[in-house]
């Protein structure tokens, strides 16, 4: 039986503040992460992931497998970018699988093929086209990811095609005036708290609520929904439908169409829209986001210094890992906020906020990744959460990351 290895290529960077903390591989696609989701539509479990030297380690403890290991046939590489829908039967080795556009999908490798790969070499796009120049193609099927607006775009379709028959009912007790819609697309787990008083309503998608999950009164929460375990609802909440919170978010005024990564808060009034947050974010009272420009036209995105037209009328933000931003900040359409970034600022927030900066209302100064840390790491231990070894050697390394990676000319 082939075993199936993830591989990251040089496409990690234009997911980036996202991937500085996490690899490709726990990046959140609808209801699961990366990770998951391949196995779950491959049917077959994960033996190990390829990836950058600097995250490596940090990667193999968050995935449970091996990193950067040398492959043994019959192998098969897959592509943590790959997003299709299963099931998949791999053509026999040698063979590249091929997306529309020329993206590789997978890998499937025999003895030789294995012998002479490394991770470095998927990273480095002139030297994995030259190994692999001589081997077979074969069309695949779906697509490969490239920004995280894509995510947000199709993230109703996802919750959609997540949601599984056999998930519907209600582990716990929810008053009969509670739910709305269709009550077999609607999952409530264990030892979930729902007031009488909120509404679930399920008429434009389904709603997966997981376990320890607490919905405080008068909320309203819209599906297609993807609700992680243990994460709060606070009262008068507005859920729009497509969100993926969690696991152990706090949320709490509006947001609409967003995906949330574990233990970031936004548990004060004001507006999310149409944005992708990585974890340990936290949000300060009064401040919203804009995901509609005044023009009603297509919404540009700074990535590594570049503007991408990311060819969406509604899109938000993309906010690194560890940011915090203070109370009633703007934050403009279009935005990318780095990773660990403080916001002490009142006026709507520049474009584009470098990793670790400190901004205020006079300006953008670049931050110290020491501090940081030393934040990152009193927060997570409120949560009863100690960064390893691993993370904290990371958190180190990433002052240098960063300035290899992201434009400091804004």
């Amino acid at each position: 039986m082939k075993s199936v290895v993830l591989f990251e290529d040089e496409g990690f960077v234009d997911l980036l503040p996202l991937l500085f903390w996490r690899s490709l591989f726990e990046l959140q696609i609808g209801r699961k992460v990366i990770l998951d989701r391949i196995a779950q539509r491959l049917g077959m479990s994960i033996a190990g992931v390829w990836t950058r030297d600097w995250i490596a380690k940090v990667a193999a403890q968050r995935c449970g497998a091996p990193a950067n290991y040398p492959l043994s046939a019959p192998a098969v590489l897959v592509n943590g970018r790959w997003l299709f829908d299963g099931p998949v039967k791999f053509p026999t080795p040698p063979c590249v699988g091929v997306v529309e556009g020329g993206g590789i999908a997978y890998i499937v490798c025999d003895k030789a093929l294995a012998a002479n790969l490394t991770p470095r070499d998927l990273l480095d796009k002139a030297h994995r086209d030259l190994t692999l120049h001589d081997v077979r193609r074969e069309p695949a099927s779906g697509r490969l990811l490239r920004y995280p607006w894509e995510v947000v775009r199709d993230l109703p379709d996802l919750l959609h095609g997540d949601w599984d028959p056999a998930d519907a009912g209600a582990e716990s007790k929810i008053d009969k005036h509670t739910a709305l819609g269709p009550k077999d697309l609607i999952h409530v787990g264990e030892r979930t708290l729902v007031h009488p008083t909120a509404i679930i309503d399920a008429a434009e998608g389904p709603l997966f609520i997981g376990d320890d999950v607490v919905i405080g009164p008068y909320s309203i929460l819209e599906g297609p929904l993807y609700l992680g375990p243990g994460s709060i609802v606070h009262p008068h909440s507005r859920l729009h439908g497509g969100n993926a919170i969690g696991p152990v978010c706090k949320v709490a005024g509006e947001m609409h169409g967003c995906v949330l990564h574990g233990y970031t808060n936004k548990q004060h009034n004001g507006f999310l829209g149409h944005a992708y947050v990585g974890s340990w974010v936290n949000f300060g009272a009064g401040s919203n986001n804009s995901d509609l420009k005044n023009t009603y036209g297509h919404i540009r995105v700074p990535i590594n210094g570049v503007e991408v037209d990311s060819e969406m009328t509604f899109f938000g933000a993309i906010i690194g890992d560890h940011a915090k931003v203070g109370i009633n900040a703007s934050i403009p359409t279009g935005a990318v906020i780095g990773m660990g970034a403080s916001i002490a600022a009142t006026r709507m927030l520049p474009k584009y906020v470098p990793s670790f900066a400190w901004v205020t209302d006079k300006s953008v100064s670049p931050g110290d990744p020491l501090r940081a840390l030393d934040v990152a790491s009193a927060v997570m231990v409120r949560r009863n959460i100690d960064m390893t070894d691993e993370e904290v050697e990371l958190f180190l390394d990433l002052g240098q990351r960063v300035q290899q990676y992201e434009a400091r000319s804004h």
